[in-house]
């Protein structure tokens, strides 16, 4: 199997890590992790930054434009799913946070969370802080998707003015 400095140039390896990172890292750090010179890195990190899909920080490290990322997600949302396809996704969120009210005889995340303190076994206390990322994340999901039906006809008919314009395969 070749290894990925076989397979991907040394600025795919640069921006993949850059555009993945969760927190801000330097120049050496990236080089070090893509497997090239830290002027190569520097080169390649600095034509991110310039294009606005890195943020470079007061320290002069890289992360990711979370702006941009949002709006690339939107952009995901609407080009690989239909409107019915977001709907429903809109309503499993919604069985998935009704089913955890009743589970836990809770109504909200904040309610979910002041149950923790209670007298009750690890496991359970495990679960219930489990439910409570998943019931946080799904209130997110459910705000973007919300988002991206907002903007669905206007994203749409500005790519049904390409030509040859094919909808993104869905990624997962």
């Amino acid at each position: 199997m070749d290894s990925w400095t076989d397979s991907t140039t040394a600025r795919e390896r640069i921006e993949t890590i850059a555009t993945t990172l969760s927190e801000p890292r330097t120049t050496n750090w990236i080089a070090d992790q893509a497997e090239v010179t830290w002027d190569t890195a520097k080169k390649h990190l600095d034509d991110l930054a310039e294009s606005g899909v890195l943020l470079v920080t007061e320290n002069g490290e890289y992360v990711p434009d979370p702006t941009r990322a949002y709006f690339d997600h939107l952009r995901e949302l609407i080009l690989t799913n239909d409107r019915e396809e977001l709907r429903g996704e809109l309503e499993a969120i919604a069985d998935r946070i009704e089913e955890w009210q009743t589970t836990y005889d809770v109504q909200s995340p904040e309610e979910l969370e002041a149950t923790l303190a209670d007298d009750r076994p690890a496991d359970e206390i495990r679960e219930r802080r489990r439910v409570l990322r998943r019931w946080e994340n799904s209130r997110r999901s459910r705000e973007t998707i919300r988002t991206a039906l907002q903007l669905y006809d206007d994203v749409e008919s500005l790519t049904d003015d390409v030509p040859g314009n094919v909808r993104l395969e869905g990624t997962g």
